[in-house]
């Protein structure tokens, strides 16, 4: 997430998601009565004595909405926020019709709340620290070409980009391809080794792809090497891409790559979370409070050490529920308590949701 300007105290803040995350974490936090103000487009009727159609032209503007509906598109990349025009050109539109902006990854928008709740305004920070430290090297290969690059949030490195004259199968250069490819794989290797020591050692996965069998003949070679580079099996992605050159990079990037990586970080950080309540449940500790009063009390007497909420139970459209749950949430971070929000779509988060949305880590038992 990239902030582009705080002003909680007046109940603004714009901001540009980056990734698929970025959309799904305003989907939580836009609710019904907030204000957006965005970019879009607006079929405008300009009458049939211009000669053009009754169906009129979509022309762009800027327009401010008071929010009725958001629905989160997870398969279109997007989300549609739906409510009555309140601000925008006056020649153009009228007051108090519906309209609906799509916001995409890239999308400037400005949410004006009445107040920003501190569950809201942290959740929006950590996108935001998440995607800038978020760094990831991409390896694409084909049969004598390779590239490497540095992708991070807002910005793309190319870090090597070298070839390898193979010879083509044949029984009687069999053995001099075989010595080639050898090379070439020992060669890129080398090259991603250096990379992430030197040009990206913060980098937590490797998105390895090419066109064919290629990208899966390169990593069986990692496979049998083992431990070859800092990163471990389990974080290389294997994707398809038409060639090994410069051009597939974009290709890669272009599938938000980054946005998938924070997300299943995401889901790794909360499973450590569930395993820790079955832990303790298990154990018979009394360290663990699951249902509305359950958690009150265990609030009331300062003795929660971790709350975990499913995000869905920030999209409650009764104000008055959603500031009794603000309240909740305060409380638990006055005494020194953590809130972490869990996703509805991780598994973790599902498990969750079968104990009513919410759980207590608890400090010391409660009778």
């Amino acid at each position: 997430m990239n902030i582009k300007s705080r002003k909680y105290q007046y109940g603004s803040v714009s901001v540009v998601p980056e990734t698929i995350d970025d959309l799904y974490i305003l989907y939580n936090l836009i609710l019904p009565q907030d204000k957006v103000k965005a970019r879009t487009t607006r079929r405008v009727r300009l009458g049939e004595e211009d000669g053009r159609s009754d169906k009129g032209d979509r022309v762009p503007m800027v327009l401010t909405l008071e929010v009725e509906e958001v629905k989160f598109h997870e398969f279109a990349n997007r989300l549609r926020i739906k409510g009555k025009i309140i601000d925008g050109p006056e020649d153009l539109i009228t007051y108090g019709t519906y309209h609906t902006i799509n916001v995409e990854t890239g999308t400037l928008l400005t949410i004006a709340k009445e107040t920003w709740t501190k569950v809201d305004k942290d959740r929006l920070e950590d996108a935001v620290r998440k995607t800038a430290s978020a760094k990831v090297l991409i390896v694409v290969i084909d049969d004598s070409e390779a590239t490497m690059a540095a992708i991070g949030a807002f910005s793309s490195t190319t870090i090597a980009h070298f070839k390898e004259r193979i010879p083509k199968k044949s029984g009687s250069k069999e053995k001099i391809r075989a010595e080639k490819i050898a090379k070439f794989y020992s060669t890129v290797t080398f090259a991603i080794e250096e990379a992430l020591t030197t040009k990206v050692p913060e980098a937590t996965a490797m998105v390895l792809a090419g066109p064919g069998f290629t990208k899966d003949n390169y990593y069986r070679y990692l496979k049998e090497k083992k431990n070859i580079t800092k990163i471990p099996l389990d974080k290389i992605i294997i994707e398809t891409a038409s060639n090994g050159g410069p051009s597939a990079i974009g290709e890669i990037i272009s599938k938000n790559i980054l946005g998938r990586i924070i997300e299943d970080e995401q889901a790794s950080a909360e499973a450590v979370y569930l395993e820790e309540v079955m832990t303790r449940l298990g154990k018979n500790t009394g360290t663990v409070a699951y249902g509305q009063e359950a958690i009150i009390k265990a609030i009331e007497f300062g003795a929660v050490e971790t709350l975990l909420l499913v995000d869905n139970q920030l999209r409650l459209r009764d104000r008055e529920k959603r500031k009794q749950l603000d309240r909740l949430l305060n409380n638990v971070q006055k005494s020194g308590g953590k809130v972490v929000i869990m996703s509805e779509n991780h598994q973790s988060g599902k498990q969750i949701e079968k104990f009513g949305g919410k759980i207590a880590l608890l400090r010391f038992p409660l009778s």
